[in-house]
């Protein structure tokens, strides 16, 4: 798989989030939910390896 820039890794997170918010709204609880959670957590942390800083909640 090839390397993310920042810019690219920031803007999937913004999608991601405003897709999550959705979910949470629309179909809560359900695996599809839990799914794009864990999608942001793996991007955020991706971000942070790649800034060199800490997660931010």
């Amino acid at each position: 798989m090839a390397k993310r820039t920042q810019v690219a890794l920031q803007k999937q997170l913004t999608r991601e989030l405003r897709h999550s918010a959705w979910m949470t709204k629309n179909l809560a609880k359900t695996q599809q939910q839990r799914q794009s959670q864990h999608r942001v957590l793996v991007i955020r942390s991706e971000l942070a390896i790649k800034l060199r800083r800490a997660v931010e909640q």
